[in-house]
């Protein structure tokens, strides 16, 4: 009855191999892409992201805590999210939840002789936003890219 059927296993093996190589790749991709979230919870993984950005942190000078967003952005904050925003980041994935603020000292920074901070806010493991600035009042605050 199926003899003539061109729909043989011999030609179906090319597709199921495709198949499968297509949704291992689609795995690796997907584990790839939540390899950040799960390095970025140590203080080691935090510096190296730091680092890939250019930076190199203090570790010995981090500072942990949790803060709170509010459900809408406005004033000084919305401000600071259109900052953020301009380079792929927004602080409104957390809106009105806490996310966790780290804050480091940068060794050597170019061009800067005082003390310069990296901020990085994260929820749920993940950077949403974050900063690097001076702590002298006539300093200066930019975004991370």
């Amino acid at each position: 009855m199926f003899e003539n059927c061109s729909h043989s296993s011999g030609r179906l093996f090319p597709f199921a191999a495709a198949a499968a190589a297509l949704l291992f790749v689609a795995a690796a991709a997907f584990f790839a892409l939540r390899a950040p979230a799960r390095s970025l919870r140590s203080t080691e993984g935090r510096c190296a992201f730091l680092a890939s950005l250019g930076w190199q942190a203090d570790p010995a000078s981090e500072e942990i805590r949790e803060v709170a967003l509010p459900a809408e952005f406005d004033g000084i904050l919305a401000d600071y999210n259109a900052m953020q925003l301009s380079r792929g980041w927004d602080l409104r994935a957390a809106a009105g939840k806490t996310c966790l603020c780290c804050s480091y000292d940068l060794v050597g920074f170019p061009g800067w002789d005082g003390r310069v901070l990296a901020t990085l806010y994260l929820y749920r493991g993940r950077v949403i936003g974050g900063d690097v600035h001076t702590a002298a009042a006539d300093g200066f605050m930019r975004p991370l890219r």
